[in-house]
């Protein structure tokens, strides 16, 4: 697939998640951050992930797979949460 057209994809599902908490969080990071991920395939799986999970592995209220672990630390430090 292009990966202009991925990258497009990939943004649209981070600020369309169906939770407006989940959309600001996951949606601004991708706004600031998208073109920076290395492993655009792993954010890709992340957003198939349950918004209610995310939102959770986000606030640390539930521990979040070991493969998500960088993801969430960068999601967190640019929210400073």
């Amino acid at each position: 697939m292009n990966k202009e057209i991925l990258l497009k994809q990939l943004f649209y599902r981070s600020v369309h998640r169906g939770c407006k908490e989940t959309d600001f969080l996951i949606g601004e990071y991708a706004k600031a951050k998208l073109t920076e991920i290395s492993d655009l395939e792993l954010f890709k799986n992340f957003l198939e992930e349950d918004d209610l999970k995310i939102y959770d592995w986000i606030l640390a209220k539930s521990e979040a797979p070991e493969l998500y672990l960088e993801l969430i630390k960068n999601i967190r430090e640019f929210h400073k949460i």
